[in-house]
C-alpha cells in the first residue's frame, strides 16, 4: 500500500539513512504476519476453504484458478480470507452476555396458543421472595405524526405462574419491595383468524415459501474469517453461494431497494420518496413482499437495530405496518428496557441481545407456517455493522439458528437466503486493496428444498452454472419474482426498472457480463481490479485535489461543511489492462486523507495519457471512516460534510 504525504510530494529530499532499517523492520513485519495468517487457518481448520467442489461435487466450476468470475468484460480476484492484508486486523471477540442470570420470564406455545411464563426455578434459585408480576400490551401509537417510531404501553396487569398472551408484544415488569427489578419483552407469532382466512384463499399451488436472513455489512471473506463455524456449516450442508453477488451502491438502503423493488436509487427516492416528511409516502412503494401478500403469502420484517433500521434511519418510516407480521413495535419497547452499546450498536437490549432477539422471532415465524406460503425478512445490525470482527461474537448463535431451522423442517419447503448488503465499509483495512474489494462484494448464500432440485432440474442446473457469474441486487428481485411466479403461473414478471437485462438466479446469467449490464455502478464494479502504481508527484496531487474539488462541489450548498486540505495520500491504483478501456480511457482509483481527518475514496476516469491529468469523476466518492458524529449538521450530505466541532449540535 502506498502511503503518500502532502510533504513527501512536494519535497524531493530522500530519507536514504533509515532505509535500511525501514527494509528489515519490513521483513520482519512480514513474517509475523505470514505465521500469523497460517496459524489462523490451522486453527479454524480453513485450510482449503474455497473448496465448493468438494460439498458440491455436482458443481464444476469453469472459472480460471485464482478469480471468482472470468470473463473478457469481468475478472473478479479471489483472494484468500486470511491474506496478510487483512489477518493483521483479525481477532476472534468474545461473546458479550446482557445478564449474568437466567430469563425470569419465557413464552411456550402450543395449539397456536402463546402463553407467557415465570420460570419460578429462577425465582427459587435466587431467593427472590414476594416477586410481584404484570404485563402490559404493546401497540403502534397510530395517533402519532410518527406511528413507526412511537408505541403505546396498555395497562400493567397482574399475573402470577402463566397467563395467555396474544399477537402483540408484552412489556413484562417484576419488582419486590427488596429493590429487585426486572423487565423484559416477549411477542410470540400467532395464527390470527385474518391470516387463516387469507390462508384459505390462496390459490397458490405448491408454493416455495422465502426466508431472507440479513447480517449488515459482511463481505464473502470477512464471513469466512469471522463466522467460520457457520460457514463450514452451510458449505457441509449443501447451502450454495453466489461468489460474483457484487453490491450496487454504496450503503444499506439502495442495495436493499434494488432486491424489494427493482428500482435504482433515482427511482428508489422518486417513486418511494422516503425522505419526505410526508408520512405514507413509502407505503405506496411497490415493495415486494406486496406482490407475496396479494398471492396469499404470509408476510414478516422485522430490524433489531431501531435507530438504523433500513427505512426509518433519516426516513419517515411506515404510517401502517408493511407486513403481517411488523415486529418493529417488539423491537421500540425492547430498547426501552435500556441499551448495552457494544461497538457503538445497540448490542444488548434487556437481558437479551438484539441480534438473538431477531433469529427468535424468525424461528417463530417460519416454523409457524413451515406449512404454509410465506415470505420472512429479518435484518441484523447489531453484531456486524460497526466494526470488522464484531460477528466472531455470534458465530455460535448463527450456526446454531440455522441448524433449528433444519431440524424444524424450515428447510423442506422454503428458499432461506443468508445474505448482506455489503462489506464493512470503515476502518484502517478500507486502506488496502482487501478492503476496496471486501466492501464491494457481500456474502449470499441459498439453501434451497430439497423437491426443488426434482421439480425444477433445469432452474437448479442453472442457478449452479450463476454460482461464479457477475451478479447483483437487482437480479435477486427478478429471483423473487421467479419464486412467485413458480407457485402462480399468472404472475407476470416484470423487468427490473434499475436493470432491465437482469435476470432471476434460475436463469442462466451471461457468462460475459459486465457490471454496466448488471446494474452495478463503476465505483462499486470488482471485475476491473486495481495494481497499485507510482504517479508522477505531480499526477498524484491533481488526481487528490481533484477528488477534494468534487466533494467541495457537492457540499457548496451546506455553507456550515468545512472545507478540506489534503493531508495524505494513501493510495493511487489503476483498472488492469487496456481490456476494459474503451476511447482511450482507464480508471485510477484514489484514496486520500484530509485535514480535518476524513477519509475518501473515488474512482476516477482518465482520458489518454494519464500522466497528463484528464479526470472525470466515475460515480460517486465514498467515505471510509465513521462519519456520523462529525456530519450531524447535515442529511443529504451527512457522507461528504465535515461539521465545525466549535457549533452545538441540535
Amino acid at each position: 500500500m502506498k502511503e503518500v504525504s502532502v510533504e513527501s510530494v512536494t519535497s524531493p529530499q530522500g530519507q536514504s539513512r533509515t532505509k535500511k532499517f525501514f527494509i528489515l523492520i519490513l521483513v520482519i513485519g512480514a513474517a509475523v504476519i505470514i505465521i500469523t495468517y497460517d496459524s489462523h487457518k490451522e486453527d479454524l481448520n480453513l485450510g482449503g476453504y474455497h473448496s465448493l467442489s468438494s460439498y458440491h461435487p455436482e458443481i464444476q466450476r469453469k472459472t480460471q484458478k485464482g478469480f471468482l468470475v472470468y470473463s473478457p468484460k469481468c475478472k473478479i480476484v479471489d483472494l484468500d480470507p486470511f491474506n496478510p492484508e487483512a489477518i493483521q486486523f483479525h481477532k476472534v471477540e468474545d461473546y458479550v452476555t446482557c445478564t449474568n442470570e437466567e430469563l425470569l420470564t419465557y413464552v411456550t406455545k402450543n395449539d397456536n396458543v402463546a402463553r407467557l411464563h415465570i420460570n419460578m426455578s429462577v425465582l427459587s434459585s435466587h431467593s427472590h421472595k414476594n416477586v410481584h408480576c404484570c404485563y402490559s400490551n404493546i401497540t403502534r401509537n397510530l395517533e402519532s405524526q410518527a406511528p413507526d417510531d412511537k408505541i403505546k404501553i396498555s395497562q400493567c396487569q397482574d399475573f402470577t405462574d402463566s397467563v395467555i398472551i396474544h399477537e402483540q408484544p408484552v412489556l413484562v415488569n417484576c419488582t419486590n419491595n427488596k429493590g429487585f427489578t426486572y423487565k423484559n419483552v416477549h411477542v410470540a407469532v400467532s395464527i390470527t383468524k385474518a391470516i387463516k382466512d387469507k390462508i384459505g384463499r390462496s390459490k397458490t399451488k405448491r408454493p416455495l415459501s422465502v426466508l431472507m436472513i440479513g447480517i449488515d455489512s459482511v463481505s464473502r471473506l470477512n464471513f469466512i474469517r469471522t463466522l467460520p463455524s457457520t460457514y463450514m456449516y452451510l458449505e457441509s450442508q449443501g447451502w450454495i453461494p453466489l461468489l460474483g453477488y457484487n453490491k450496487m451502491a454504496d450503503n444499506t438502503f439502495p442495495n436493499l431497494m434494488a432486491i424489494l423493488t427493482g428500482f435504482d436509487p433515482d427511482m428508489s427516492n422518486q417513486v418511494c420518496n422516503p425522505d419526505t416528511t410526508s408520512l405514507g409516502k413509502l407505503d405506496t412503494c411497490p415493495l415486494i413482499w406486496h406482490n407475496y401478500s396479494k398471492h396469499g403469502y404470509v408476510t414478516a420484517y422485522v430490524e433489531d437495530e431501531a435507530d438504523l433500521s433500513t427505512f426509518n434511519y433519516l426516513k419517515t418510516g411506515f404510517k401502517s405496518p408493511p407486513t403481517d407480521y411488523y415486529f418493529r413495535p417488539y423491537i421500540l419497547a425492547a430498547h426501552k428496557l435500556g441499551i448495552t452499546r457494544v461497538d457503538k450498536v445497540s448490542y444488548c437490549t434487556g437481558p437479551e441481545t438484539s441480534g438473538e432477539r431477531i433469529m427468535n422471532l424468525a424461528k417463530d415465524f417460519s416454523v409457524t407456517f413451515k406449512d404454509y406460503p410465506s415470505l420472512g425478512f429479518f435484518w441484523m445490525n447489531t453484531f456486524s455493522h460497526n466494526e470488522l470482527n464484531s460477528p466472531t461474537r455470534m458465530d455460535r448463535k448463527v450456526k446454531a439458528f440455522l441448524e433449528t431451522l433444519a431440524k424444524e423442517g424450515v428447510a423442506d419447503n422454503s428458499i432461506i437466503v443468508l445474505f448482506s448488503d455489503h462489506g464493512i465499509r470503515y476502518g484502517k483495512i478500507r486502506l488496502y486493496n482487501t478492503g476496496w474489494l471486501e466492501e464491494r462484494l457481500p456474502f449470499i448464500y441459498f439453501s434451497l428444498p430439497p423437491r426443488f432440485k426434482n421439480d425444477y432440474p433445469r432452474l437448479f442446473n442453472n442457478f449452479k452454472t450463476n454460482v461464479d457469474r457477475l451478479t447483483s441486487p437487482y437480479d435477486f428481485y427478478m429471483t423473487l419474482q421467479h419464486i412467485l411466479a413458480l407457485g402462480d403461473k399468472a404472475f407476470e414478471r416484470k423487468p427490473s426498472v434499475g436493470c432491465p437485462t437482469c435476470r432471476s438466479f434460475f436463469d442462466e446469467i451471461p457468462y460475459n457480463r459486465s457490471c454496466e449490464e448488471a446494474g452495478i455502478s463503476l465505483h462499486f464494479c470488482t471485475c476491473y481490479g486495481y495494481s497499485e502504481i507510482k504517479l508522477p508527484k505531480n499526477v498524484t496531487l491533481s488526481a487528490a485535489q481533484f477528488v477534494i474539488d468534487e466533494i467541495h462541489h457537492r457540499i457548496k450548498s451546506e455553507k456550515r461543511c468545512l472545507r478540506y486540505k489534503l493531508s495524505k495520500v494513501w493510495r493511487t491504483a489503476v483498472s488492469h489492462s487496456g481490456l476494459y478501456s474503451s476511447n482511450n480511457e482507464s480508471y485510477l482509483l484514489v484514496l486520500i486523507q484530509t485535514i480535518p481527518e476524513a477519509f475518501f475514496e473515488a474512482t476516477l476516469t482518465v482520458t489518454g495519457d494519464i500522466a497528463y491529468g484528464n479526470f472525470s469523476l466515475a460515480g460517486t466518492i465514498s467515505r471510509t471512516d465513521f462519519y456520523n458524529e462529525n456530519g450531524w449538521c447535515t442529511k443529504k450530505l451527512k457522507s461528504l460534510c465535515y461539521c465545525p466541532k466549535q457549533w452545538t449540535k441540535p
